[in-house]
């Protein structure tokens, strides 16, 4: 945690000088392109400085020290409790934090993902841990209406001015907005990149035991906090029966001791410059199979069997697919590429060849229908995770389908009574459901 506060709030003020050196930059010339003179020059100067380094800098500064106070709170944050919003109670609050007042809600709600405080400049709003019973629970759907509230505030330009406060400080393990406009301004990608190349996901020191496993899954986790929207636990190994892996939803990864090893044996290779084999690209799937259900913003609810199947599809479907990427992010490259299509060790498998299968008979983009599932699965409820399996086929098919053609396609690619050569049948003898748009 420690270290990805100091490295969010290096990245944050090489922005911040990127952007005074640009508005700098073109102070030197007058409004008809001729070069000022020094004095007019400086005067310009020292207006920017006294915006940047006074007025801002308080703000920045003052924003800085409770944010890194809120991660270090988050951190500490026991299982089973409750968080309540707290305000400041004196008259200074603002009337829209004044209304989160008292909020209370399980750690895991998804109200805490945007609006965890500090929740704008100069804002003095605490949470604080609560046992479970003690208050009374707040309606998540109520509370982030008012979390939306107390971060709007439409500027001319017709845009969101507080909108990038929507962040949770300790889940991200960032100091300052990660939207903040600093982001925009010409120049910083490049300035991100060389922040990223000086502080980024390495693997540094040999792996020994499955604790340097969880560290360094930790490190990448700080590098790429798109899959840990809660904030990352630890990878550990599990006994549990009839699995590889699993997770709450809570940052935390448990794989099979087998598995765990492999994982480490693969890292090893990718540090060392040597190839992954199969077995540990295989590790890798069941790893990065987990780490994507950690990716999804709204969080565990209640599931069907048949929903649970449904989610379950959606992100194997993704987690393949993205499996190249995810290698290279850890700085190896996939060598084993049919995992991408068939992973013959997850009991997943066959219904999400089946959904490959539906995918090629509708003709639809493969690229887009990828893009859709993953949106809708980091953005969706799990139990309705359907909907974007289905819309990723309808809409981006070169073919007019009805929604519930797909859905019913897609149960039965659900059905594991159904072989794969019997669906693609199946879909083989429905081709008159495909009518060209």
């Amino acid at each position: 945690m420690l270290k990805s506060l100091k490295e969010d709030t290096f990245l944050f003020s090489a922005l911040k000088t990127n952007a005074q050196i640009l508005e700098a930059s073109q102070l030197l010339l007058t409004e008809d392109n001729k070069v000022k003179s020094f004095a007019a020059f400086s005067h310009d100067i020292e207006k920017i400085k006294s915006g940047y380094n006074q007025l801002y800098l308080e703000s920045e500064y003052q924003f800085a020290i409770t944010s890194w106070q809120m991660a270090g709170k988050w951190a500490e944050v026991l299982p089973n409790y409750y968080l309540q919003y707290r305000t400041a109670k004196d008259n200074h609050v603002r009337v829209s934090h004044q209304a989160l007042a008292d909020i209370t809600l399980p750690s895991d709600d998804a109200f805490w993902i945007s609006y965890y405080p500090p929740n704008g400049w100069r804002c003095r709003c605490n949470a604080i841990q609560v046992r479970k019973g003690k208050y009374p629970e707040s309606d998540s759907a109520k509370s982030i209406a008012h979390g939306e509230a107390a971060t709007s505030q439409i500027g001319k330009d017709g845009k969101n001015k507080l909108e990038i406060f929507r962040f949770n400080p300790g889940m991200q393990k960032a100091v300052f907005p990660p939207k903040h406009p600093y982001n925009k301004v010409a120049g910083a990608q490049k300035v991100k990149a060389l922040v990223k190349e000086e502080t980024g996901f390495k693997i540094g020191k040999q792996l020994k035991t499955g604790a340097d496993v969880s560290r360094v899954m930790g490190d990448f986790a700080t590098a790429n906090p798109e899959y840990f929207v809660r904030g990352y636990q630890f990878t550990k190994a599990t006994n549990k029966r009839g699995v590889n892996g699993y997770t709450t939803l809570r940052g935390d990864i448990y794989l099979k001791s087998d598995r765990i090893t492999l994982v480490k044996e693969a890292l090893n290779n990718i540090r060392s410059g040597n190839k992954t084999t199969f077995a540990q690209e295989d590790a890798i799937s069941t790893m990065h199979h987990e780490m994507w259900h950690n990716a999804n913003k709204p969080g565990n609810t209640r599931l069907s069997i048949s929903q649970t199947k449904t989610m379950e599809l959606a992100n194997e479907f993704v987690s393949r697919k993205t499996l190249p990427e995810f290698m290279k992010k850890l700085g190896g490259e996939l060598q084993n590429e049919n995992l991408v299509n068939d992973r013959k060790s997850t009991g997943y498998n066959k219904m999400v060849r089946k959904y490959d299968q539906l995918v090629e008979w509708s003709n639809a983009h493969k690229t887009k229908v990828l893009e859709s599932v993953k949106d809708h699965l980091i953005s969706g409820d799990y139990n309705n995770q359907m909907e974007g399996l289905v819309k990723a086929v309808t809409k981006n098919s070169a073919f007019k389908i009805k929604d519930a053609t797909i859905e019913t396609l897609i149960n039965y690619a659900k059905d594991e009574s159904i072989p794969e050569e019997m669906y693609l049948d199946l879909l083989s003898r429905n081709k008159s459901l495909l009518v060209k748009k």
